[in-house]
């Protein structure tokens, strides 16, 4: 029987806000840490529930446990030891799908739990340069590179990733010279449903940030500026989420400012078409992961973990810094950053987060 728990919203504000300022300065109430046994920095994280989940990052680490963060499993693709490994999905504990960030730029696929990989996608430019992928459901799936001969490269799978096709350049957007994707977390690219899917880009020269945006699963692209978040060499959106098809929430800014609260959020309440400045507190510093939950907002970065109850206002969570936030379908919520740091937030913060004022 589900209770219906009638409070104020600003009731409920108070009360998490009061648990979650306490559990920033003790962050082992929030965050369960795990031992990897590597020191691999993850900016992959795919979990699939609250015992199976999938990491990888550098010099070609992927891992995966089945146990709750217990025990991890190390697998090694032939020859890619020396590679950033920065875009997964999994599917369940035996299925999973990676991109390479570098060259050689490559989609590999496991069907048995990671012993074996396939590869179902290569492209031999030297411009290539896997940024983010993300799938809008069992078979449909979407991956971006940096752009090759002058356009972004984005490519489609309709057979759950065993083959690729990439769309014509003529549907999407031109780039500007230096304008690219972020590596940081595979969430620069993402979908809502099948036909909603948007790509945040920064780098090149000074000015605001873009998303590319699409409405028909990904064939043809339209682009968006974003003025609250600054681009350059170093700067730009790094990671979008969307709670609804219209409401969604980027995030960025420089990474070579790790604690610098400027120009690091943007909001839309028109399906990515228009954003603007939030009307709070921002998060703390630069942040490469957002995601939401629940009508909840999640955020990271080097510098710690952030949350808001509307995207407007964003209060601190913890002080441990981690690169992505993945939360698979049964609710549970899994990090994963520098280090070799992987961890799952406790059964009491995620209990926290869920009170709403309804």
């Amino acid at each position: 029987m589900r209770v219906r728990i009638v409070r104020s919203v600003a009731f409920v504000f108070i009360l998490i806000t009061s648990f979650l300022i306490a559990s920033a300065s003790q962050a082992d109430d929030v965050w369960q840490s795990f031992e990897t046994q590597t020191q691999a920095s993850f900016r992959g994280l795919a979990a699939v529930s609250k015992d199976v989940a999938w990491a990888c990052g550098s010099k070609g680490t992927i891992i995966r446990t089945i146990d709750g963060g217990m025990s991890w499993l190390h697998y090694s693709l032939p020859n890619l030891q020396d590679i950033e490994i920065r875009s997964i999905h999994a599917w369940d504990k035996n299925k999973a799908i990676v991109a390479t960030a570098g060259q050689p730029a490559l989609i590999l696929k496991t069907t048995d739990g990671g012993v074996s990989w396939k590869i179902s996608y290569e492209n031999k430019s030297p411009q290539a340069f896997f940024d983010g992928m993300k799938f809008q459901n069992d078979q449909s799936g979407l991956a971006f590179s940096d752009p090759v001969d002058g356009s972004l490269l984005i490519v489609k799978t309709d057979d759950g990733g065993d083959s690729w096709k990439a769309i014509p350049p003529a549907a999407i957007p031109q780039i500007d010279k230096g304008e690219a994707g972020f590596a940081a977390s595979n969430s620069s690219l993402q979908t809502f449903g099948v036909d909603l899917a948007w790509i945040g880009l920064g780098g090149g020269s000074d000015g605001p940030s873009r998303v590319f945006r699409s409405q028909n699963g990904g064939l043809l692209w339209t682009s968006h500026i974003v003025p609250p978040i600054a681009r350059g060499t170093s700067s730009g959106i790094f990671s979008i989420a969307f709670e609804s098809e219209f409401k969604g929430v980027a995030v960025g800014g420089d990474y070579n400012k790790t604690t610098l609260d400027t120009q690091n959020i943007a909001i839309t309440q028109d399906t990515g078409k228009s954003w603007r400045a939030p009307h709070g507190n921002r998060p703390r510093g630069f942040r490469s992961c957002v995601i939401a939950i629940e009508k909840t907002w999640l955020t990271c970065g080097p510098s710690g973990c952030d949350w808001s109850l509307d995207g407007e206002d964003w209060l601190a969570m913890s002080d441990i810094g981690f690169h992505v936030i993945a939360v698979p379908a049964d609710g549970s919520i899994w990090a994963a950053g520098s280090g070799g740091r992987i961890a799952r937030m406790t059964d009491k913060s995620r209990r926290h987060l869920t009170i709403r004022g309804q």
